[in-house]
């Protein structure tokens, strides 16, 4: 697969990878990884803030039954 990034990025990708003594491709594919993690927990958040029929509690309940308030 080829990427092309901006040159400023690559710099950044260049250094770190020199700073780390880790290869280019290992750190671009770790943040890619992360990326389609977070994105997918992105999306199931957003799922449920959409549903119709989901159950809402009032921030004044959940901050009594988390914080003891």
């Amino acid at each position: 697969m080829l990427l092309r990034l901006p040159r400023a990025v690559a710099d950044e990708v260049d250094r770190l990878a020199a700073d780390l003594h880790q290869p280019r491709n290992h750190l671009v594919a770790e943040a890619v990884t992360f990326y389609l993690a977070e994105r997918a927990d992105l999306d199931v958040a957003l799922e449920r803030l959409r549903d119709p029929n989901a159950d809402w509690v009032p921030h004044r309940d959940a901050k009594r039954v988390l914080l003891g308030d």
